[in-house]
This record gives C-alpha cells, sequence and structure tokens, in this order.
C-alpha cells in the first residue's frame, strides 16, 4: 500500500517543507516503519499555469533524497500532489515487473493528475471494460487500471466548466457500481478475495479543483494503523484546512491539532477561489 497526500493554495505551496522536512513528511513516512517501508517509487506532479509537470522515480524516496531535495526545491506551485509506493501485486507478478517509474504514482491523464491507496483485485478485468480508455494503460499496475475507470465514468463531468459535488459524487457511484457488476461476473475465480477492492484512497486534481475520496471496503476502515500516528486507521484520509489553502494526506504532515479525519466512505472538493478555499463536503459510498 501506499501514502500520499494533495495541496491546493491561493498562494504559493512550501513544496520543501510538505515533501522532505514537515515531521511526518512523504520522506519520513517513507522510511519510518521498518516493517513497511514505502520502497517501491515515488512521484510528485505539480502545475505551473495551466501545465501539469511529473518527476517520477522507480527508486525509494528514502534513498533518492539527492533527486527529491532539488525537485522540491525548484517547485513554484499553488497545487502539489506526492506519492510514494508500497507495491501491491494483485496480479502475481515478477518484482522487476512491478517496478518503474511508469508504474509510480501521480498518474496523468492531460490535465488531471491522479494518487491512488489501495488494491484493485481485478485489474485485468476492469482494463477489459474501460473500452477506448484501455489505450491509456501503460504499465500493468492496478491503480493506472483504476485512474482510468474513474476517468471513464467522470470525463464528462470534468469536461464541463462548472459540475457540482452531487453530480461527481453520482459519476463516482455508478464507477463503484461498475466495479461491483465486474466482480459479480468474475469473483468465483478470487477466492480469497470479499471484494473486488481494498483501499480506493485517491486524490483527482487539475491544479483548479481538487478531489478526494475515502474509503476501504463495506466493512469500513481495519485494524492496520497509520505510519506515524499511532491509533490512526492506516487507510483514514486527513486534511487540514485554512483561509488559503487545503491539504489532503494519508498522514498529517505534523502534530497540528487543525488535522480532521476524513469519514469512511467521504467525498471532498475543494476549489481555489479568489477569496479563498472552498470546501465541500459530502457522504458517497
Amino acid at each position: 500500500m501506499c501514502r500520499l497526500f494533495g495541496t491546493l493554495s491561493t498562494s504559493r505551496v512550501d513544496a520543501l517543507s510538505e515533501l522532505c522536512e514537515a515531521p511526518q513528511s512523504l520522506l519520513q513516512q517513507s522510511h519510518v516503519d521498518k516493517k513497511r517501508p514505502q520502497g517501491d517509487g515515488w512521484g510528485v506532479g505539480w502545475f505551473e499555469g495551466r501545465s501539469a509537470h511529473l518527476v517520477k522515480s522507480a527508486e525509494p524516496m528514502y534513498k533518492d533524497r539527492r533527486r527529491l531535495l532539488q525537485t522540491a526545491r525548484r517547485i513554484k506551485t499553488r497545487c502539489l500532489v506526492g506519492h510514494v509506493r508500497w507495491a501491491s501485486n494483485p496480479l502475481k507478478l515478477p518484482k522487476h515487473e512491478l517496478i518503474g517509474p511508469h508504474h509510480s504514482q501521480p498518474f496523468q491523464y492531460k490535465s488531471w493528475l491522479f494518487a491512488h491507496n489501495g488494491t484493485l483485485y481485478i485489474p485485468r478485468e476492469v482494463k477489459a471494460a474501460l473500452g477506448p480508455w484501455a489505450k491509456f494503460v501503460k504499465g500493468r499496475n492496478d491503480s493506472e487500471v483504476l485512474f482510468y475507470w474513474l476517468m471513464k465514468n467522470l470525463n464528462p463531468l470534468l469536461n464541463k466548466k462548472k459540475s457540482s459535488i452531487r453530480q461527481i459524487r453520482g459519476a463516482i457511484q455508478r464507477s463503484f457500481l461498475g466495479l461491483d457488476k465486474i466482480w459479480a461476473q468474475c469473483r468465483k475465480k478470487y477466492p480469497l478475495y470479499k471484494y473486488a477492492y481494498h483501499g480506493v484512497n485517491w486524490v483527482l486534481t487539475n491544479g483548479k479543483i481538487m478531489i478526494a475520496v475515502c474509503f476501504v471496503d463495506p466493512k469500513g476502515f481495519d485494524k492496520a494503523e497509520a505510519l506515524c500516528s499511532s491509533g490512526q486507521p492506516y487507510y483514514q484520509l486527513q486534511f487540514q484546512k485554512s483561509v488559503g489553502s487545503l491539504t489532503i494526506a494519508s498522514e498529517p504532515l505534523d502534530g497540528s491539532s487543525h488535522w480532521q479525519s476524513m469519514h469512511h466512505g467521504e467525498l471532498l472538493m475543494v476549489k481555489a477561489m479568489p477569496r479563498g478555499i472552498n470546501l465541500e463536503k459530502l457522504a458517497c459510498l
């Protein structure tokens, strides 16, 4: 499994702090738990104007500090997405087929960046149902398949100038119903699994809006704990809002009391407005 965060702000984001220097930055999260090292690659995505930029590596973040620091110091942005990877392997692939920059996140489609924490157990079957979207899948990564499955369902709304959070919720719900339908057709092939997925935490942004979903499986959060935050469920996303920014993360980046926990099945939609950050929340799943 993985760790992620996304920040949307009305002013420049301090990328060096969020990626490297904060007490519970992605760099710290990548190696703090020796039994659960996030050692299968890392990536950072950001926006300059309307253009999305990506730096991705197959190396563990904690072994690739020089490149990470160089990247963080040159980022000038109001929207930043970061990810460290602990690779899932539902296709039972050899290790060398799991690791590489094209497997590292965030993933990009046009002006949209996406980061995911969790596992889609049936990527082969979901990819077969993608239709024209299947051609965009570059690797053999279940998270990438999930990304394009969501884009297939969300894209008509994301192309509109204005889409409400309720419309977004409807598209996300349809995407999950679609996954459940595929699962119903193939579940006998996977007797060890109860659902098509475990962990569907994700952040999606085009630099102007940010959408996030916190979801594990229908049972709710399991017993696994976060890497740095003792007592916090591993899959429970956290967020911190100020007048001018909002950060969504797998774990709080610092010890501030302003962090709030997302509810299981909750959807957040964040917009950067001239006078500050607008946050909307809805129960989604």
